[in-house]
Order: C-alpha cells, then sequence, then structure tokens
C-alpha cells in the first residue's frame, strides 16, 4: 500500500539591512513538522532552499538573499503524489507582504503538485522568530494557498490527514502550541543533503560580511533543548511556560547529531537556562564533545556559578538578556521577564573570571520610560564594559504584535494597529518604532546613537605618547607647561613602542611638548611602522620642518597622518600665542613644505587652539589653511591643564558663534572637526564634533611614563550642569570645563633669581639646575646666550 506523501519545503527569505535573529536556521521549525509527520508514517520530503548545490547568500538591495534561486527549487521537487505540500513561513519571508519571488514559489508548487493541499505553517517550535500577522491577508495574497496554519500546530503534524482536509479550504487554523504528550522527534536532519547545507553556511560566513560572534561553520546545527509554550502574546520567559525535553531524550538527540556531523550546537530555545537542570544540559554536551551557542541569551539570575564553569571553554559567546537596567524597569508593565541588575553583575563578573566573552542585551525606548531612565541602562551598560568588558548590544523597545508591549503602545496610541507585524530589523537597530511620551521628539534616536559612537571609539585602541616635553613655543595654553622638560630615553620609548603593540594597539599618535625635538624622532616613527601600527599621527608645531630635507626625512619614515599647530592668521596673532617671535613665519613655511612634498597617503591637517586672541579671526586663519592647500582644520576649544586659565579663554558665546561661522562656510569644501566642546552648543552641527568620546580607546603616556587614560583624564576635569541630567548626548560628553582664574601652578618652578631674565623660566623645572641664563631677544626669533643653557641647541638652530 502507497504511504500518503508529504512535502516540505523550506523557501529562500530576503533579509532586510541588519536583520534580526538566524534566518540561515530557519529552517528548524520545519524539519520539526518533518519528523512529526514521519513519525506518523507519511512518506516525507525535504526541499531546502538552504541545502541545495546553489544555495547561497548574495546581496540583493538594501539587504540579503539567502538561498538557493526558486527556479533551482522547484527543479528540486521529489517526483512523488503529494497530499500535502508545506512551505515554512518564518518571520524572515514576510509572507502578509510576499514579493514577486515567494509568490512565484507558490504558484510553481500549485502547478507542480494540483491536487495536494498547499499550507503555508509558521511550524514554530518555541516562539524563535515568532510574530502576529494577518492570515486571511495571506490568502488574499497568495490565492494558490490552501490554508495557513498558525503558531506551532503540532497535532496537524502528528496527524497530517488533517492537513490534507484542508485542500480548498482557504482556511486559517489558529493551532498554538499544548502540553506535550510525549517529546518530539528528533528533527528530520537525514532528510537533507547536509554537504550542501554545510557549504551553505560556510558560503554565508565565509568572507566575513557579515558578523559571527557565535563562530557559526559548516558543522554548526540547530538544537531545542526546551520549548516556550505559549503563543505570540502570553509571557514565555516563566519557567511554568517551558516544554522541557527530557534530558535522557535530549542526550540521545546530541547523540545523533554528532553522527550527523555536528560538532557545534546553536541552542534555539527562548531562554535555554530556565530548566532546572541546566548543568546537567551541559555536562551531556562536555560529554560527547560538543560546542553549543545561546542566541537567545541566559537569564543572569538564573545562571550558576557552576553553570557558567560548564560553558568555559564550551562557548564562544555568553549573551545574556537584561531588556532595561534601570530598577524602574524592573516592575514595568511588562517587566515580568525582567531581572534585577545585581544578578546581572554577578553573572558578568564570574564569566569575566573564566574567561569566557560576554555580551549583555538591552533596550531603552519603552513607553514608560523618563530620558533619566534610559540614560541609566546606558550608564549602567557602559559600566558593564569598563568593568567586565562586556559588550552592551543596545536596541530599540519594539512593540511586536500579539506581545503585552505591543498591546501598551497600541492601546496608548503609540502604534497603530498594523503595527509591529514585520519583525523588521531596523526598526529595532535603528529607528524606534514610536516615541515615549516623555521623551522630545528625536530624543531617543541621539542617545541611541551618542552611546553606538561611544563603544565604536573604544574599539580603536590608540596610544598618545608625549616624547618630549621640550619646547620651542610658549603657548598661553599650553596644556603641558606645568610638566618637567626632558624626553622620554631611547631606550625606554622603544619599550614603551613594542608594548603597547603588543597589547593590541593599532594607532598611535607621537605628541609633546614639541617631538621634532626629540634626538630619536625618526628613529620611533621607522620602529612603529616596523611594529606593526597602522595608523600613525605625529603633532607638531611645524617650526623644525621649515627646511625641506627635514620634511623629506620626516615622510621618508612612512608616517600616515600629521597636524601642524598654527593659532592665527598673521605673525602677529600667532606670534602673541605662542610667546615665540617669529614662529608664524617658521611653521608655515614647514606646512608649505609638507604641501608641496606630501604622498598621496599622507593625511594632513591643521590644528586651531580657540582662544581669546584669536576668535574674532578664525574664519580668517581658515580661509589661509585653505590657500595654502590643506582641507582639514580641527578646532580645538581650550582644556583647564597646564598655562591654561580663565583669562585665555574667550567667553563661550563668542567662541560658539565665531566657530559656527567656520563650520557654515566651509563645512562642505574643508574637513572640519570641533574638539573638547559640549554637543548641546552646535545644535544642528554635531556631526563635525568628536567631543571626548573619540578620547575613549586612547592612553595617553606621558614624558614621566605614567599611563592614562585619555577619556578619564579630560572628564576629570569637566563637570554637569543641571540640564545635562537628561540630555541625550551624556554618553559621550562629561559637561563643561572649569578654569582657575589664577595662573600656572608649576609641579617644580625654578628659583626666580636664576630666570629673571629667561623668558622660558617660568615653565621648566630643569632650568633649575642652570647655573645663570640671560635671553637675548633678536628680531625673527629668541636665542640663549648662555653656554650652559639646556635649550641652546634648539634656541640657536
Amino acid at each position: 500500500m502507497t504511504r500518503p506523501g508529504l512535502v516540505a519545503v523550506n523557501p529562500p527569505v530576503v533579509l532586510r539591512r541588519d536583520f534580526v535573529g538566524h534566518p540561515w536556521f530557519a529552517d528548524h521549525g520545519l524539519l520539526f513538522a518533518a519528523a512529526r509527520a514521519a513519525r506518523a508514517g507519511w512518506d516525507v520530503r525535504m526541499v531546502d532552499a538552504f541545502a541545495l548545490p546553489a544555495s547561497d547568500r548574495v546581496p540583493d538591495g538594501d539587504g540579503w538573499w539567502l538561498g538557493a534561486p526558486v527556479p533551482d527549487l522547484l527543479e528540486a521537487l521529489p517526483d512523488l503524489r503529494a497530499d500535502v505540500v508545506v512551505i515554512a513561513a518564518s518571520s524572515h519571508l514576510h509572507p502578509w507582504v510576499p514579493d514577486a519571488r515567494t509568490s512565484l514559489l507558490v504558484d510553481g508548487l500549485r502547478a507542480r503538485y494540483p491536487s495536494a493541499a498547499l499550507v503555508l505553517a509558521d511550524a514554530d517550535p518555541g516562539g524563535m522568530h515568532a510574530v502576529d500577522y494577518d492570515g486571511a491577508a495571506v490568502l488574499e495574497r497568495l490565492p494558490a494557498l490552501d490554508a495557513v496554519l498558525r503558531h506551532a500546530g503540532e497535532p496537524h503534524f502528528d496527524d497530517p490527514a488533517r492537513l490534507a482536509a484542508l485542500r480548498g479550504s482557504r482556511s486559517v487554523v489558529h493551532e498554538p502550541a499544548a502540553p506535550w504528550e510525549r517529546p518530539p522527534p528528533f528533527p528530520l536532519w537525514e532528510a537533507l543533503d547536509r554537504p550542501a547545507w554545510g557549504t551553505f553556511l560556510w558560503r554565508c560566513f565565509g568572507d566575513g560580511r557579515w558578523a559571527n560572534p557565535f563562530g557559526v561553520d559548516a558543522a554548526t546545527r540547530p538544537f531545542l533543548t526546551s520549548s516556550d509554550g505559549p503563543p505570540p502574546g502570553a509571557r514565555a520567559t516563566r519557567p511554568e511556560a517551558q516544554r522541557v525535553v527530557p534530558l535522557p531524550v535530549l542526550e540521545d538527540w546530541a547523540l545523533l547529531a554528532r553522527h550527523l556531523g555536528a560538532r557545534r550546537l546553536f541552542v534555539l530555545d527562548r531562554t535555554a537556562n530556565l530548566r532546572p537542570d541546566f548543568a546537567d544540559v551541559l555536562r551531556v554536551f562536555e560529554r560527547l564533545d560538543l560546542k553549543v551557542e545561546f542566541p537567545n541569551g541566559l537569564r543572569a539570575d538564573h545562571l550558576t556559578d557552576d553553570a557558567i564553569a560548564h560553558l568555559a571553554g564550551r562557548i564562544s559567546l555568553l549573551a545574556l538578556s537584561a531588556d532595561g537596567l534601570d530598577a524602574c524597569d524592573l516592575d514595568g508593565p511588562v517587566g515580568g521577564g525582567r531581572q534585577a541588575p545585581d544578578a546581572l553583575e554577578r553573572a558578568v563578573a564570574e564569566a569575566a573570571r573564566r574567561g569566557i566573552p560576554t555580551r549583555v542585551r538591552l533596550a531603552i525606548g519603552f513607553p514608560w520610560e523618563t530620558p533619566r531612565q534610559a540614560l541609566n541602562t546606558l550608564d549602567r551598560a557602559w559600566r558593564l564594559y569598563e568593568t567586565h568588558g562586556v559588550t552592551p548590544e543596545i536596541a530599540f523597545a519594539a512593540p511586536v504584535r500579539g506581545t503585552p508591549l505591543f498591546d501598551l503602545c497600541r492601546d496608548a496610541g503609540l502604534v497603530g494597529p498594523d503595527a509591529g507585524a514585520t519583525g523588521d530589523g531596523p526598526l529595532v537597530q535603528h529607528r524606534p518604532a514610536f516615541r515615549p511620551p516623555a521623551m522630545p521628539a528625536g530624543w531617543l534616536e541621539t542617545a541611541f546613537a551618542a552611546f553606538r559612537r561611544k563603544m565604536e571609539a573604544s574599539a580603536t585602541r590608540k596610544v598618545i605618547i608625549n616624547i618630549t616635553y621640550e619646547c620651542i613655543n610658549a603657548c598661553e595654553f599650553c596644556a603641558v607647561a606645568n610638566r618637567v622638560r626632558r624626553p622620554i630615553p631611547w631606550p625606554r620609548l622603544q619599550e614603551i613602542l613594542r608594548e603597547h603593540r603588543a597589547a593590541g594597539t593599532t594607532h598611535l599618535d607621537l605628541d609633546g611638548g614639541e617631538p621634532t625635538l626629540h634626538p630619536h624622532l625618526l628613529d620611533a616613527l621607522r620602529l612603529a611602522r616596523d611594529l606593526g601600527y597602522r595608523e600613525i599621527n605625529l603633532t607638531t608645531n611645524g617650526r623644525r620642518l621649515a627646511g625641506r630635507q627635514a620634511v623629506i626625512d620626516l615622510l621618508a619614515t612612512g608616517v600616515g597622518s600629521l597636524l601642524v599647530s598654527l593659532h592665527g592668521p598673521t605673525a602677529e596673532v600667532h606670534d602673541a600665542i605662542t610667546g615665540a617671535p617669529g614662529a608664524f613665519d617658521e611653521t608655515l613655511a614647514g606646512l608649505r613644505n609638507l604641501v608641496a612634498l606630501r604622498p598621496a597617503r599622507l593625511d594632513l591637517g591643521v590644528n586651531v587652539t580657540v582662544c581669546r586672541r584669536n576668535v574674532e579671526c578664525l574664519e580668517d586663519l581658515v580661509a589661509r589653511v585653505q590657500s595654502e592647500g590643506v582641507d582639514k582644520v580641527n578646532l580645538q576649544l581650550v582644556t583647564p591643564f597646564g598655562a591654561a586659565r580663565a583669562g585665555v579663554v574667550p567667553p563661550m558665546e563668542e567662541a560658539v558663534a565665531a566657530v559656527t561661522r567656520v563650520l557654515d562656510r566651509f563645512g562642505d569644501s574643508m574637513r572640519l572637526h570641533v574638539v573638547n566642546s559640549q554637543f548641546c552648543l552646535f545644535p544642528g552641527r554635531e556631526r563635525y564634533l568628536s567631543g571626548d568620546v573619540g578620547k575613549v580607546g586612547r592612553n595617553m603616556v606621558f614624558v614621566t611614563e605614567e599611563t592614562v587614560n585619555l577619556h578619564d583624564y579630560l572628564a576629570a576635569r569637566r563637570v554637569r550642569r543641571e540640564p545635562c541630567a537628561a540630555c541625550p548626548f551624556v554618553p559621550i560628553c562629561d559637561g563643561f570645563y572649569t578654569f582657575e582664574e589664577g595662573g600656572l601652578r608649576c609641579l617644580i618652578r625654578a628659583p626666580s633669581d636664576r630666570a629673571a631674565t629667561c623668558r622660558m623660566s617660568w615653565r621648566t623645572s630643569s632650568w633649575a639646575t642652570s647655573a645663570t641664563c640671560s635671553a637675548t631677544i633678536a628680531a625673527s626669533r629668541p636665542r640663549c646666550a648662555a653656554a650652559t643653557c639646556p635649550r641652546r641647541r634648539w634656541w640657536t638652530s
């Protein structure tokens, strides 16, 4: 007697930009459904778009096409008298708005199997990717279908005759998951071309264009240890909602997966560690030498130290789901699944101790949230990163249809009744679905972008080495004016360069003082190149580059970026600021040499510190820089270090107005950056600002060999005012600088009787060991006449 036949089809899908979820395993529910039908005695054949020779991942508009072409899929259909054809309806298929290829597939299946019941089925094994949608609308758009089977549909697959009875019904059947009388059978992996499926995974991840934090490879297989019983709309994170695969059955499944080529299990449970024997489950994987991943995240408050110990060395990334970290969120309208921040702190600390990379998933923008609550979540997320190395994964709260959050947003008029049905990735990662009533328009997007910017800045490891504090200028705002005037010895400088490169630092900035005064500057640049620093910058006042040969020698080291400090459009302004007559002419000569001799790879720019003396001529200064052939300018506000004092800083409104005029005039023709400013001062021009956030991933090494994080070093002198409390830029701005009214406070001041006639003595410590130093000021440059003066070699060069 011929057995009734069922053809299970996993269709290709189109992924939108930055999709959410794991669509390369979107066939797992269908594999479970097919196994149920096979257990019922039916002849089941699988045709999987992910397991054909042509299965691939290719660009498609602003997203990706995943699977085999529709003609290949239709060509692979079995020559079988099919009573039922089931098409998997993952959220990535978007059947409620089918594209032309989905319509082509459905019509092709109807033509190939005209007498079969053609059913689109969620076949959801445990809530993975489940969204609510209008099945009737699907039938209207895909008229070749006979029925849509919503949710798990398990009784229909246990008795496929019920599926066959749907032929011609044009019906939508709602069949949520129910308690298991017996566990489902192992998914029908044997029906697939497993080598083709593994090749498909390599095509997805082999070129590195997709992030692969869980290490998916050809030997990775989806797995399930428990299934969330309720359909969308119920709280699926409650332990009592889980349908647990018994441990002996689970061990058999793991063994079968091992024999079918699995070396890594991708556990698709919504929250796997809610089952009380989770540590025993991990021991099963351990005995079978299986790696294991939990992409949907585990709950920290159910994660014991014993379980974490078993995860060490067996997991690529520990994902934890926490939603919000603000204490008020724990009692929110949909907060039943939330957990206390101290539980998360304990889990990540233990994971860090075990050397397990950890990611915490958080959401902001819930309907009840205020700006301060959202900022509290972001701040705690950053502290987890700083303290334990946890990677925070921030998303917008998304109201998926059928969930309590959707109902709350709909009832409050925050979203329309048709929203939330698409499983739209960009809705979660790029734009909020609604505006919380307590947040101003645009606030949430700004705070979200600010935090991302901070995380991106932290990923770039840069070291700034002040290789010497000697200088031939005496700038009135010099940040290192109160530091010991000596260079880092060359042997120690070599060690510092090697240490930071070995620690993973990729970017280098040599600074000062004036770095061109270090006798081994060129050696240091060559060594940095040979050590593999990817970006090497030198910040200089340019005076020692007034000779062409000096520039030729410098560029021969392979330095990739140069910043020249120029603070006025004329000698009168620049020389007054730098305290060095003749400095303007030498700096301009050095800049012109760099423009004339620079290779195409050299990034050349000018640093301008905005102070009282130049605030009124900033436009002229930037115009002068542009006329010299340089298109990059950093406009730096004064920082309260070293010689800087309140009298040097222009009134805030004047500085903002002057910088704004520059941005508006030159923003389209030059690369402009505003440094050390608060974002709130330049509304609508935030793209030009770097603030301190760009310094998060930067360490600074002083001549004294003390190393500090530059962001923290600067933040220590900032204060926040009342409006800062709810500012969306809080993640990347630590407030306003405060300046003292008095003059410079030196670390060590030279005796006044030995320095009365030397204009440099007030800002150096090493002068204290000199005999006498009398200065003579020439018309073009200062020269020190004393033979014993330690500055003679560069004052007379």
